[in-house]
């Protein structure tokens, strides 16, 4: 959480320290000026602490569920809805506390989340959206590591985050690109070209249109690179980030994306290595 809060995303925050928090962990130990070791060691704890409240008990209203929508059960049924919403009160509070569902449900194990109602209080991790004041120089993207890091004019990590790159090795561009377009709340356009398993099962046969919201395709920002059909965006599954690739694009956690569109503007370069 402390990392989080601060800028270094180990991704959905499970509370457990693995290869992505370890990752998070030299990220800022290099921001910092201390030894990269990669650990929670004394150095580092004497430095990355937390002041505010750890957890938030929060109150479910009435405004809670009218963010949520059933899961469609098809891409061609995602076509007819006007926004694609959270599927359940656990996805949304799991995702505006960057934490992975399991979490939650090990915070309130007495509760059945699939039979909440209002005025049910659950208790959550207190996390805020990550705000930074500086623009970055330039985005250095990881292949190996597969990392996504924001880099401001002295040459300082300012924001780190996991990634998902492609499937295919042939379909992973390298070198430098640069940000082409920014875009909040995004549709997605389907295209049975790219997806074509998923065309092919359903028989589509033309593009259509998948309207904004968290469950979008590419989750509630996009930010277009120079090369065709090539973006940085968010995602509806982030506790799969940097686990799991994509058919293309760079895919982050959606609170991740949200932090980062704010740190760039159109032409800030994207580093892309090995």
């Amino acid at each position: 959480m402390a990392l989080a809060r601060k800028g270094f995303s180990p991704g959905s925050i499970d509370g457990t320290i693995g290869t992505q928090t370890r990752q998070a962990i030299r990220a800022y130990q290099i921001a910092h000026n201390l030894s990269p070791t990669g650990e929670f060691d004394v150095a580092t704890q004497a430095v990355l602490q937390i002041t505010d409240p750890i957890y938030d008990l929060v109150t479910l209203s009435q405004s809670h569920f009218s963010r949520i929508d059933p899961p469609p059960l098809s891409w061609k049924e995602r076509a007819t809805r006007s926004r694609m919403a959270y599927y359940s009160i656990l996805e949304m509070l799991a995702e505006s506390c960057m934490s992975d569902p399991d979490l939650l449900q090990q915070l309130n194990p007495n509760l059945d989340f699939n039979a909440l109602q209002a005025d049910d209080r659950i208790l959550i991790p207190n996390m805020a959206p990550v705000q930074l004041s500086t623009r970055a120089d330039y985005l250095q993207i990881s292949l190996s590591e597969r990392t996504l890091q924001a880099i401001d004019s002295q040459g300082r990590i300012l924001f780190h985050c996991p990634v998902s790159i492609a499937r295919r090795v042939d379909k992973r561009p390298s070198g430098a690109l640069h940000v082409k377009v920014l875009v909040e709340k995004p549709n997605y356009t389907f295209n049975p070209a790219i997806l074509s398993s998923a065309a092919a099962r359903e028989g589509i046969t033309q593009k259509f249109v998948i309207e904004p919201g968290p469950n979008n395709p590419v989750g509630n920002i996009w930010i277009g690179l120079n090369l065709p059909s090539y973006g940085i965006h968010g995602t509806p599954e982030p506790e799969k980030v940097g686990r799991t690739e994509s058919s293309g694009c760079f895919r982050l956690a959606n609170w991740n994306a949200q932090t980062l569109i704010d740190l760039v503007e159109v032409g800030t370069m994207v580093q892309v290595t090995p």
